[in-house]
């Protein structure tokens, strides 16, 4: 059953206390005709999703009272579990609840097990090595790349001594019928896509592994194939590790040292879209708190005006917020905290006739966020046109921070802290692809203590593969491996930026259309000429605002042509590498 709310049009208290059901409160408010909803305090536990449609005009806030926590999650007491190894704080618990359907063979980071939260920090699903990776000592095969077309299914087979070992110690049996399932999750090609997969079988004398399916890049250099093995019950050796068993439902958790003298527990376990808002205009969430939930925390599409303001969002095991459509929604204020996958994602506008769709992140703080999708899972993504993220904080995030396409973005002010802490050739801010993606402006932003590579640098901006159009401009950069790369495009404007303790490069402006990427300009199906023929180039407003997009074709589309690189201070770092063409065809100085 879906709750759905119609047509609201001056303050309702709700006459009940937080046991009973938030929906009917709501219900109750819009029924009223009321336009400001006050929720008791207490917790309030979700089972289904609530639907906003159609409504004007609402404001959800709590009453003075106290704090409002909505949550899918199940509270537990430690009593509820199990004790099976007091000294070692081992703890297990089997609820019908949580049995669920098998695994895919494959899937980015999160395949929808519970999530489990003690004193308000999820644990660690069990995973060998602990804390580390293992490398693959030889590849054999390295199976399909789907990434190229490549339909044939084939899985890779590589040798591994490391997992051969730990299989053979353990006496894990072979996993052939499915019966009892080895996944590996690692980043199997390039150290910015993850992605975990079964094993099929494996051989622990010779170290043979076989994966079930292909990795979208196949298997094998530069990254070599790094990867570690999770959710196995031999695995669970440390504090704060717990395993899941999807056919009957068990967990099972070694406490972690910090929950010895006062236990809280939650299991997140729903996976559904909380609050799906559809078609809604004036709608604010106000100083309220969302946590422990599998699913999608808001969903907010074709809705003006909806505000998530000063609320307090933590434990979600998936993404947090997807704005979609509309204008003038979006997040100021709040906190976001352990997000499993992409903290805010705003998608509007127009790009056709360059609409913005005017949607935010201010003021907010953003971290620990793409805990499973280690990758393209940023505090921030931006698609569309118009969006503005200022005055954010956003830290601790394996890969960048915020991803953008589309145009007329304003980043600003922004400040920006250990993010690509396990990922190669990534940037904390990140583009790429796209010459119709002008109109962006990278202001004032501070970046600073990005993780170091294994191969490739991390660079604090990346303008990838020929993105052109944008500025970054008075930004400061500290204790990056990397400052700022842009990879060969043109009308980019790098000016007055300051780079300190930056080793490995400070500026990089190279030419790779004259060269290694020559032959993707040369395919007319690839993505540079795919989205320069979406958009209307010789039409208004583009042929005013980027007249050159037109030239394109017949401007020697490969030379990173209309450049400038000014008023840029560099302290203790590399000297900046800016190609002999940037120089011809631009302003360097």
């Amino acid at each position: 059953m879906r709750v759905v709310i119609y047509c609201l049009f001056a303050v309702f208290v709700a006459s009940c206390s937080p046991e009973n059901n938030l929906q009917k409160i709501i219900t109750k408010a819009v029924n009223a005709g009321e336009k400001e909803l006050v929720i008791p305090a207490g917790s309030y536990v979700i089972n289904e999703p609530i639907v906003l449609d159609g409504v004007e005009n609402l404001l959800i806030t709590p009453d003075s009272s106290g704090r409002v926590r909505i949550t899918s999650g199940m509270e537990l007491d430690l009593d509820d579990f199990t004790c099976l190894d007091e000294e070692k704080g081992i703890y297990e618990i089997t609820l019908s609840e949580l049995i669920s359907d098998r695994w895919p063979d494959s899937f980015r980071g999160y395949a929808g097990w519970p999530e489990l939260y003690i004193n308000g920090k999820p644990l660690q699903i069990a995973r060998y090595p602990n804390d580390t990776y293992i490398q693959v000592d030889s590849v054999i095969n390295p199976g399909s790349t789907p990434r190229t077309g490549d339909s044939s299914n084939i899985g890779a087979r590589f040798i591994s001594k490391e997992l051969a070992s730990i299989i053979a110690s353990e006496n894990i049996v072979s996993n052939d019928a499915k019966s009892m399932p080895l996944f590996l999750d690692g980043y199997w090609k390039y150290k910015w896509y993850d992605e975990v997969i079964r094993v099929e079988s494996f051989d622990s004398e010779s170290g043979e592994i076989k994966m079930a399916v292909p990795h979208r890049y196949g298997v094998g250099p530069p990254s070599g194939g790094l990867f570690y093995g999770i959710n196995r019950l031999e695995f669970l050796d440390k504090a704060g590790e717990y395993y899941y068993n999807s056919d009957t439902g068990s967990l099972r958790f070694i406490m972690p040292n910090y929950a010895k003298k006062r236990t809280t527990i939650t299991v997140g376990y729903q996976d559904f879209n909380m609050f799906e808002i559809k078609n809604c205009e004036n709608i604010r969430f106000r100083d309220l708190e969302f946590r422990d939930h599998n699913g999608l925390l808001f969903s907010i599409i074709d809705s003006d005006s909806v505000v998530i303001q000063a609320c307090r969002i933590r434990n979600m095991a998936q993404s947090a917020i997807n704005i979609t459509g509309g204008k003038d929604c979006g997040v100021v204020n709040s906190q976001l905290h352990s997000i499993g996958g992409t903290g805010i994602s705003l998608n509007g506008g127009d790009k056709k006739t360059l609409t913005p769709a005017r949607h935010f992140v201010k003021g907010s703080t953003i971290s620990d966020f793409s805990r499973h999708v280690k990758t393209y899972s940023p505090a921030v993504k931006l698609d569309g046109v118009g969006h503005i993220v200022q005055r954010n904080s956003m830290s601790n995030g394996p890969h960048c921070a915020i991803h953008f396409t589309g145009n007329d973005h304003q980043i600003e002010n922004n400040h920006i802290r250990h993010v690509c802490m396990n990922t190669s050739d990534a940037g904390a801010i990140y583009c790429g692809r796209d010459w119709t993606m002008g109109g962006t402006v990278i202001k004032n932003n501070s970046i600073q203590d990005l993780g170091k590579a294994s191969h490739h640098h991390n660079w604090a901006i990346y303008l990838d593969d020929l993105a052109s159009g944008i500025d970054v401009i008075d930004n400061y950069i500290i204790d990056c491996p990397s400052g700022i790369l842009v990879g060969g495009g043109r009308y980019n404007r790098i000016i007055g930026n300051k780079m300190t303790n930056c080793p490995k490069a400070s500026i990089m402006y190279d030419a790779r259309g004259l060269n290694w990427y020559q032959p993707y300009l040369n395919d007319p199906k690839h993505t540079l000429w795919m989205l320069w023929n979406e958009v209307p180039v010789d039409q208004e407003p583009w042929i005013s605002r980027f007249p050159w997009l037109k030239e394109i074709p017949n401007d020697d589309p490969a030379i990173p042509k209309h450049v400038e690189i000014s008023d840029n201070e560099i302290f203790h770092s590399a000297v900046p590498q800016i190609h002999e063409s940037v120089y011809t065809y631009g302003i360097v100085k």
